[in-house]
Protein backbone atom coordinates (compact mmCIF):
# COMPACT_ATOMS: atom_id res chain seq x y z
CA UNK A 1 0.00 0.00 0.00
CA UNK A 2 1.21 3.21 -0.95
CA UNK A 3 1.89 6.30 1.45
CA UNK A 4 -1.35 8.36 -0.32
CA UNK A 5 -3.48 5.34 -0.33
CA UNK A 6 -2.16 4.44 3.60
CA UNK A 7 -3.68 8.31 4.55
CA UNK A 8 -7.09 7.51 2.20
CA UNK A 9 -7.73 4.68 4.68
CA UNK A 10 -6.97 6.55 7.51
CA UNK A 11 -9.20 9.19 6.15
CA UNK A 12 -11.97 7.26 5.17
CA UNK A 13 -12.42 5.34 8.64
CA UNK A 14 -11.73 8.84 10.83
CA UNK A 15 -15.17 10.04 8.36
CA UNK A 16 -17.46 6.84 9.95
CA UNK A 17 -16.42 8.67 13.42
CA UNK A 18 -18.63 11.58 12.42
CA UNK A 19 -21.21 9.68 10.39
CA UNK A 20 -20.17 11.42 7.07
CA UNK A 21 -20.62 9.25 3.48
CA UNK A 22 -18.06 11.66 1.22
CA UNK A 23 -19.25 12.33 -2.35
CA UNK A 24 -16.16 13.10 -3.48
CA UNK A 25 -12.76 13.91 -1.20
CA UNK A 26 -9.50 14.35 -2.55
CA UNK A 27 -5.78 14.61 -0.91
CA UNK A 28 -4.53 17.71 -0.69
CA UNK A 29 -1.54 18.34 1.04
CA UNK A 30 0.93 16.71 3.79
CA UNK A 31 2.82 19.24 6.19
CA UNK A 32 2.29 19.90 9.50
CA UNK A 33 -0.90 17.69 9.17
CA UNK A 34 -1.79 15.36 5.78
CA UNK A 35 -5.50 17.67 4.68
CA UNK A 36 -8.57 16.17 2.69
CA UNK A 37 -10.98 18.29 1.00
CA UNK A 38 -14.52 16.07 1.90
CA UNK A 39 -17.13 16.77 0.05
CA UNK A 40 -20.72 15.51 1.27
CA UNK A 41 -24.90 16.65 0.89
CA UNK A 42 -24.17 18.85 3.75
CA UNK A 43 -21.21 20.50 2.88
CA UNK A 44 -17.70 20.58 2.31
CA UNK A 45 -14.87 19.78 5.56
CA UNK A 46 -11.18 19.59 5.66
CA UNK A 47 -10.19 16.49 7.39
CA UNK A 48 -7.00 16.72 9.03
CA UNK A 49 -4.55 13.83 10.05
CA UNK A 50 -2.32 15.07 12.63
CA UNK A 51 0.67 13.69 11.15
CA UNK A 52 3.74 15.97 10.17
CA UNK A 53 6.34 15.89 7.11
CA UNK A 54 8.90 16.74 8.96
CA UNK A 55 9.71 13.89 11.38
CA UNK A 56 12.34 15.74 14.10
CA UNK A 57 11.92 16.12 18.23
CA UNK A 58 9.22 18.33 18.38
CA UNK A 59 6.50 15.70 18.65
CA UNK A 60 4.09 17.39 21.39
CA UNK A 61 1.76 19.21 18.74
CA UNK A 62 -0.14 16.15 17.89
CA UNK A 63 -1.09 14.83 21.95
CA UNK A 64 -4.95 15.09 22.02
CA UNK A 65 -5.21 17.34 24.56
CA UNK A 66 -2.56 19.86 22.24
CA UNK A 67 -4.77 19.37 19.30
CA UNK A 68 -8.44 19.51 21.15
CA UNK A 69 -7.07 22.99 22.98
CA UNK A 70 -6.18 24.54 19.14
CA UNK A 71 -10.45 23.23 18.04
CA UNK A 72 -11.73 24.99 21.72
CA UNK A 73 -10.07 28.22 20.49
CA UNK A 74 -11.14 28.16 17.21
CA UNK A 75 -14.93 27.28 18.30
CA UNK A 76 -14.25 30.58 20.19
CA UNK A 77 -13.79 32.44 17.68
CA UNK A 78 -16.05 31.27 15.44
CA UNK A 79 -18.58 31.70 18.38
CA UNK A 80 -17.45 35.23 20.21
CA UNK A 81 -15.88 37.36 16.98
CA UNK A 82 -16.20 38.29 13.91
CA UNK A 83 -13.26 36.90 12.67
CA UNK A 84 -13.71 34.23 10.10
CA UNK A 85 -12.03 31.10 10.83
CA UNK A 86 -12.91 26.85 10.18
CA UNK A 87 -15.60 25.93 12.51
CA UNK A 88 -14.42 22.46 13.75
CA UNK A 89 -16.89 19.60 14.17
CA UNK A 90 -16.97 16.97 16.79
CA UNK A 91 -17.58 13.39 16.09
CA UNK A 92 -20.59 11.23 16.92
CA UNK A 93 -18.78 10.97 20.63
CA UNK A 94 -19.07 14.35 21.04
CA UNK A 95 -15.28 14.50 20.71
CA UNK A 96 -12.90 16.74 18.77
CA UNK A 97 -10.58 14.67 17.86
CA UNK A 98 -11.03 11.31 16.77
CA UNK A 99 -8.40 8.40 17.38
CA UNK A 100 -7.92 6.11 13.97
CA UNK A 101 -6.11 2.62 14.83
CA UNK A 102 -4.85 1.39 11.62
CA UNK A 103 -4.38 -2.72 12.17
CA UNK A 104 -1.31 -2.76 8.94
CA UNK A 105 0.74 -0.28 10.87
CA UNK A 106 -0.96 -0.76 15.01
CA UNK A 107 -0.09 2.91 14.68
CA UNK A 108 -2.41 5.31 16.27
CA UNK A 109 -3.56 8.63 14.45
CA UNK A 110 -5.65 12.08 15.67
CA UNK A 111 -7.94 13.66 13.27
CA UNK A 112 -9.66 16.34 13.21
CA UNK A 113 -12.85 18.11 11.16
CA UNK A 114 -13.07 21.54 10.50
CA UNK A 115 -16.11 23.11 8.85
CA UNK A 116 -14.37 24.39 4.82
CA UNK A 117 -13.56 28.24 4.31
CA UNK A 118 -14.24 29.78 1.11
CA UNK A 119 -11.19 32.34 0.45
CA UNK A 120 -7.98 32.15 -2.05
CA UNK A 121 -4.80 31.72 -1.37
CA UNK A 122 -2.73 34.93 -2.33
CA UNK A 123 -0.77 34.02 -5.27
CA UNK A 124 0.76 37.90 -5.33
CA UNK A 125 2.52 40.14 -2.41
CA UNK A 126 -0.25 41.80 -0.39
CA UNK A 127 -0.29 45.41 -1.29
CA UNK A 128 -0.28 48.05 1.48
CA UNK A 129 -4.09 47.98 1.87
CA UNK A 130 -3.78 44.21 2.45
CA UNK A 131 -1.43 44.78 4.85
CA UNK A 132 -3.12 46.86 6.61
CA UNK A 133 -5.94 44.62 7.02
CA UNK A 134 -3.90 41.62 7.95
CA UNK A 135 -3.28 43.93 11.12
CA UNK A 136 -6.35 44.35 11.99
CA UNK A 137 -6.88 40.75 11.68
CA UNK A 138 -4.32 39.91 13.76
CA UNK A 139 -5.36 42.43 16.51
CA UNK A 140 -9.14 41.41 16.77
CA UNK A 141 -6.96 37.72 17.74
CA UNK A 142 -4.96 40.01 20.29
CA UNK A 143 -8.34 41.00 21.36
CA UNK A 144 -9.83 37.79 21.94
CA UNK A 145 -6.80 36.06 23.27
CA UNK A 146 -6.87 38.47 26.26
CA UNK A 147 -9.87 38.60 27.04
CA UNK A 148 -10.96 34.87 26.80
CA UNK A 149 -11.15 32.56 29.86
CA UNK A 150 -9.06 29.25 29.20
CA UNK A 151 -10.68 26.10 29.47
CA UNK A 152 -9.64 23.84 31.83
CA UNK A 153 -6.95 21.82 30.78
CA UNK A 154 -6.12 24.02 27.90
CA UNK A 155 -2.32 22.97 26.38
CA UNK A 156 -0.60 24.84 24.04
CA UNK A 157 3.03 25.21 23.79
CA UNK A 158 4.51 28.62 24.40
CA UNK A 159 7.29 30.17 22.30
CA UNK A 160 10.00 31.10 24.83
CA UNK A 161 13.37 30.98 25.45
CA UNK A 162 13.53 27.34 25.81
CA UNK A 163 11.70 26.65 22.52
CA UNK A 164 14.99 28.42 20.68
CA UNK A 165 17.10 26.48 22.32
CA UNK A 166 15.36 23.76 21.27
CA UNK A 167 15.31 25.58 17.47
CA UNK A 168 18.90 26.26 17.37
CA UNK A 169 19.71 22.76 18.50
CA UNK A 170 17.47 21.07 15.16
CA UNK A 171 19.34 23.70 13.23
CA UNK A 172 22.67 22.40 14.73
CA UNK A 173 22.37 19.26 13.21
CA UNK A 174 22.50 20.50 9.95
CA UNK A 175 25.79 21.59 10.42
CA UNK A 176 27.58 18.42 10.16
CA UNK A 177 26.06 16.83 6.67
CA UNK A 178 27.42 20.45 5.43
CA UNK A 179 23.31 21.87 4.76
CA UNK A 180 24.22 25.02 7.05
CA UNK A 181 27.81 26.40 7.76
CA UNK A 182 29.36 26.27 11.16
CA UNK A 183 29.56 30.33 10.60
CA UNK A 184 26.51 30.76 9.71
CA UNK A 185 25.15 29.40 12.94
CA UNK A 186 27.74 30.59 14.81
CA UNK A 187 25.91 33.71 13.64
CA UNK A 188 22.54 32.53 14.96
CA UNK A 189 24.00 31.53 18.09
CA UNK A 190 25.42 34.48 18.77
CA UNK A 191 22.16 36.01 17.86
CA UNK A 192 20.07 33.89 20.84
CA UNK A 193 22.77 34.99 23.46
CA UNK A 194 21.61 38.26 22.92
CA UNK A 195 17.98 37.70 22.30
CA UNK A 196 18.28 35.67 25.81
CA UNK A 197 19.58 38.68 27.37
CA UNK A 198 16.58 40.77 26.17
CA UNK A 199 13.73 38.49 27.15
CA UNK A 200 15.18 39.38 31.05
CA UNK A 201 13.96 42.73 30.33
CA UNK A 202 10.46 42.11 29.10
CA UNK A 203 7.18 42.05 31.25
CA UNK A 204 4.73 39.24 30.82
CA UNK A 205 1.73 41.16 31.26
CA UNK A 206 -2.20 40.28 30.12
CA UNK A 207 -2.04 43.05 27.80
CA UNK A 208 1.23 41.64 25.98
CA UNK A 209 1.55 38.05 26.43
CA UNK A 210 -0.91 35.29 25.74
CA UNK A 211 -2.40 32.93 23.26
CA UNK A 212 -1.32 33.71 19.31
CA UNK A 213 -1.63 32.15 15.63
CA UNK A 214 1.96 31.86 15.35
CA UNK A 215 2.12 31.35 11.82
CA UNK A 216 0.05 33.41 9.74
CA UNK A 217 1.89 33.47 6.87
CA UNK A 218 0.65 33.87 3.87
CA UNK A 219 -0.62 30.39 3.24
CA UNK A 220 -2.15 30.53 6.21
CA UNK A 221 -4.50 33.14 5.22
CA UNK A 222 -7.61 33.29 2.25
CA UNK A 223 -8.39 36.02 0.40
CA UNK A 224 -12.61 36.37 0.11
CA UNK A 225 -14.39 39.76 -1.04
CA UNK A 226 -11.38 41.96 0.08
CA UNK A 227 -11.71 40.03 3.39
CA UNK A 228 -8.83 38.08 5.19
CA UNK A 229 -9.94 35.11 6.85
CA UNK A 230 -6.72 33.54 8.86
CA UNK A 231 -6.47 29.61 8.46
CA UNK A 232 -4.21 26.77 9.90
CA UNK A 233 -3.97 27.30 13.55
CA UNK A 234 -2.21 24.08 14.20
CA UNK A 235 0.94 26.21 15.64
CA UNK A 236 -1.35 28.56 17.99
CA UNK A 237 0.47 28.65 20.97
CA UNK A 238 1.46 31.06 24.18
CA UNK A 239 3.68 33.96 23.86
CA UNK A 240 3.99 37.88 23.51
CA UNK A 241 1.54 39.25 20.94
CA UNK A 242 4.62 40.92 19.21
CA UNK A 243 6.48 37.66 18.45
CA UNK A 244 2.99 37.05 16.37
CA UNK A 245 3.22 40.22 14.98
CA UNK A 246 6.97 39.05 14.25
CA UNK A 247 6.01 36.05 12.92
CA UNK A 248 3.27 37.16 10.44
CA UNK A 249 5.92 40.62 9.29
CA UNK A 250 8.62 37.73 8.48
CA UNK A 251 6.74 37.10 5.03
CA UNK A 252 5.68 40.81 4.36
CA UNK A 253 7.91 42.90 2.50
CA UNK A 254 9.89 46.02 4.36
CA UNK A 255 7.40 48.20 2.15
CA UNK A 256 3.79 46.53 3.37
CA UNK A 257 5.19 46.84 6.90
CA UNK A 258 4.32 49.84 8.11
CA UNK A 259 0.74 49.95 6.52
CA UNK A 260 0.63 46.68 8.94
CA UNK A 261 1.33 48.31 12.13
CA UNK A 262 -1.17 50.76 11.10
CA UNK A 263 -3.77 48.48 10.60
CA UNK A 264 -3.07 46.38 14.08
CA UNK A 265 -2.60 49.53 16.27
CA UNK A 266 -6.53 50.71 15.62
CA UNK A 267 -7.91 47.67 17.82
CA UNK A 268 -4.45 47.07 19.81
CA UNK A 269 -2.26 49.30 21.38
CA UNK A 270 1.89 48.66 20.67
CA UNK A 271 4.21 49.09 23.61
CA UNK A 272 6.95 51.47 23.52
CA UNK A 273 9.99 50.16 21.35
CA UNK A 274 7.69 47.86 19.45
CA UNK A 275 10.08 48.21 16.69
CA UNK A 276 13.17 47.00 18.34
CA UNK A 277 11.42 43.97 20.02
CA UNK A 278 9.73 43.13 16.90
CA UNK A 279 13.12 42.41 15.73
CA UNK A 280 14.05 39.88 18.47
CA UNK A 281 11.00 38.21 17.96
CA UNK A 282 11.76 38.01 13.81
CA UNK A 283 14.48 36.05 14.43
CA UNK A 284 13.42 33.94 16.51
CA UNK A 285 10.36 33.17 14.31
CA UNK A 286 12.86 32.58 11.64
CA UNK A 287 14.90 30.22 13.44
CA UNK A 288 11.73 28.20 14.60
CA UNK A 289 10.29 27.96 10.90
CA UNK A 290 13.65 26.67 9.97
CA UNK A 291 14.18 24.04 12.50
CA UNK A 292 10.33 22.70 11.47
CA UNK A 293 11.64 22.57 7.95
CA UNK A 294 15.46 21.36 8.13
CA UNK A 295 14.61 17.85 8.79
CA UNK A 296 12.30 17.48 5.41
CA UNK A 297 14.54 16.90 2.16
CA UNK A 298 12.06 18.45 0.21
CA UNK A 299 12.52 21.93 1.73
CA UNK A 300 16.78 22.13 3.00
CA UNK A 301 17.66 24.17 0.14
CA UNK A 302 15.27 26.64 0.80
CA UNK A 303 16.21 26.34 4.64
CA UNK A 304 20.15 26.57 3.51
CA UNK A 305 19.13 29.86 1.34
CA UNK A 306 17.24 31.44 4.33
CA UNK A 307 19.85 30.77 6.92
CA UNK A 308 22.53 31.85 4.49
CA UNK A 309 20.71 35.32 4.21
CA UNK A 310 20.13 36.09 7.57
CA UNK A 311 23.50 35.18 8.46
CA UNK A 312 24.95 38.00 5.80
CA UNK A 313 22.26 40.78 6.46
CA UNK A 314 19.55 40.71 9.55
CA UNK A 315 21.42 39.48 12.29
CA UNK A 316 24.96 41.03 11.54
CA UNK A 317 22.83 44.59 11.83
CA UNK A 318 21.21 43.31 14.71
CA UNK A 319 24.43 42.65 16.60
CA UNK A 320 25.39 45.81 15.84
CA UNK A 321 22.39 47.62 17.44
CA UNK A 322 20.85 48.38 13.70
CA UNK A 323 17.31 48.22 12.66
CA UNK A 324 16.54 45.95 9.85
CA UNK A 325 12.67 45.56 10.19
CA UNK A 326 11.80 48.16 7.45
CA UNK A 327 15.67 47.59 5.42
CA UNK A 328 15.64 43.58 4.99
CA UNK A 329 13.27 41.20 4.05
Amino acid sequence: MTKTNFYDCVAQTALESYGMIPERFHFLAHSESVTFCIETSSGKFLLRIHQPVAQNQDNGWQKPEVIESELLWLSALHNETSIAVQKPVKNLDDRWVTQVLVDESADRFYCSLLHWLEGEVMSVQPTSQQAYRLGTVLARLHQHSHQWQLPQNFVRPAYDRSRLQWALSELHRAVLPGLISLEDYTLFQAAADQIDATMDGLCRDRDRWGLIHADLHDGNYLLHNDEIRPIDFSRCGFDYYLYDVAATLQYLPPTTRSAFFEGYQTLYKLPANYVKTTEVFLLMAVTDVLSFHVSNPQEQAGVAETVKDFANNHIPMYLRGESFLFDRY
